[in-house]
This record gives C-alpha cells, structure tokens and sequence, in this order.
C-alpha cells in the first residue's frame, strides 16, 4: 500500500463528521439528490460548462450533526447503484473558499511546450487511485494542500484514505507533471477498461496498485509495438495477467504481433484462434522452457 494510505471495509460511521467537505459529480447524481446540500461548483477560468454540471464541493461542516449523518443513506442507496454518491471526503480545517481555490488551482493543468489547458480528473476515485501511484510523495503533498485526508469510495464498497506522506510543507504549490506522467494519465481511461474487463475474466486476481502498475505497463508496451487498437491493448494485457507474464514471448505469440502489423489486421483477429485452453498450453511450454534452462 502507498505511503500515507489506510484502507477500511466500509465507509466508518462517524466519516462525515470527521470530514469537512465531500466532493459531488453532478454527472453521475441527480440533481434532486443534491440540491439540499451547502455547495459550491468548481468553476475554472477556461471552462465551457455550465455551473451545476462541474464537480461540486459540498461543505459538510455547515450541516447539522443529524444531515450529516442521514447522508449515510444517499451513499448507500448509490453505491447499490454501483455508483458513488460522494467522489471524495475531504478533510481540513482551512475555510471552503481556500480549499475550492486550491481545487480549481490544480483542476486546470498545463503540459510542458503545449499552451492549451488539460483538465485534470483527480476528483474521479477511478483517476485519484492510480494518482496514488503515478505521483511522488512531494507531488501528492502538493495536490492535497490544505487537504490532510482524502478518502474516497472503490467498486467493493471500501474507503481508502490518502494521508500527506511529508513532514515539511513542499517547496512549490502548483502540480507539475513530467512527459512521462501525463502518458500515463492519457491511458486511464484504457487501464480501467482493462481492469473492469480483468475484473470478469480472471476475477481471483486481486486488484491492488502493483496490478495497476503492471496493466499500465502492459499498455505501453502494447502501444510500442504498435498495436492499432484499443481492443488490441487490452487483450495484450489481459494475455499476460490470465497466462503467463511472458505470454508474448513465445513464438506463436510473437507471430500473432508480427501479423497485427499486416494491413487490415488487428490483432485480436490474429488471436482469434487462440482460446483459453491453448492459451494455457502455450503457457506451459514457456514454464517449461524456463525449467530446461535452469536444469543442471
């Protein structure tokens, strides 16, 4: 587990009081759900979006004890839904106005030698996961601020808690992400695809951030070699965690990459022959290659 992180099984009962602020998308709720809440929408200087459809910042604080605690009711009703009511608990004792600015300071993200603005999803628990990973300890310090806990929900119902791994302040206070981070985050969306698929065909395999890491690589790979597709992608990966971390290794495989490159090939098309049991033969014969090698 990352520094800073904790992990419970469900989301703890006294949460929302010790949580000063939530974050709402207004995307995935509706809008009745939310429209008794304190909040306000993170509204960038180059957004073109209306107000109520940006990720809100909810001020918990000014509620009631008892509204507090009936929110248990919406996340759960939600997360039946298979969708989550609140992105994120937020804690900190800095007003709403420093921490939305702080939010919106980081939501709106530039790349080196571009001029344009990248808006950065961070608030999504499916972006701020693989966060915890991408980012070093200083630039996780950096994104939360005035923030000292984020919490926020995963598929199986669990809260996960990102602390401040630091003890001194960070010398600067705006993100800077390299060439090579910003790749990465470019392939979120496929590295979630990848893992909902996973999540089907090999369910015993536990999704934890070494995975994640290791899909993520996956892709890369894929997309050096080059692979045409989003599909192609993903069965690559998916070949190597189902199989065999060397399953594109062996020849039949290799001949399957080299026919992805042929004009009007995918290749998924060149694997279309290969089901799960051959798969799994040529998967032993790698392992047997191996014990060949290390015999005397």
């Amino acid at each position: 587990m990352p520094a800073g992180q904790s992990t419970a099984d469900t989301l703890p009962e006294d949460a929302l009081l010790t949580h000063q602020y939530a974050l709402l998308n207004p995307l995935s709720v509706e809008a009745d759900a939310w429209a008794d809440l304190p909040c306000e929408p993170l509204l960038t200087p180059n957004v073109n979006a209306r107000p109520h459809l940006l990720p809100q910042l909810v001020r918990l604080d000014e509620m009631p004890k008892d509204a507090r605690l009936a929110l248990h009711e919406r996340i759960e009703r939600y997360r039946q839904r298979g969708v989550a009511f609140f992105c994120a608990l937020l804690g900190s004792h800095a007003p709403a106005e420093r921490v939305a600015r702080h939010l919106m300071h980081h939501l709106e993200q530039r790349r080196q030698g571009d001029s344009r603005y990248w808006w950065l999803r961070f608030y999504d628990p499916y972006v701020f996961r693989h966060l915890c990973w991408q980012l070093d300890a200083e630039q996780m310090d950096v994104l939360l601020g005035p923030v000292h806990v984020w919490s926020w929900p995963d598929d199986d119902g669990r809260w996960n808690s990102q602390r401040h791994q630091l003890s001194e302040a960070p010398k600067v206070y705006h993100l800077f992400l390299s060439k090579e981070q910003w790749q990465r985050i470019d392939r979120l969306a496929l590295l979630n695809s990848t893992l909902e698929i996973l999540m089907l065909s090999a369910p015993d395999v536990e999704q934890n951030a070494v995975l994640w890491q290791w899909i993520d690589n996956l892709l890369e790979q894929a997309e050096q070699w080059p692979l045409p597709g989003d599909d192609d992608c993903q069965l690559y990966a998916e070949q190597a965690v189902r199989f065999h971390s060397r399953m594109h290794d062996h020849p039949v495989i290799l001949s399957c990459l080299k026919r992805a490159r042929e004009p009007g090939m995918t290749y998924t098309q060149a694997c279309a022959d290969l089901d799960d049991a051959r798969m799994m033969d040529l998967a032993a014969e790698l392992d047997d290659r191996d014990i060949r090698k290390e015999a005397p």
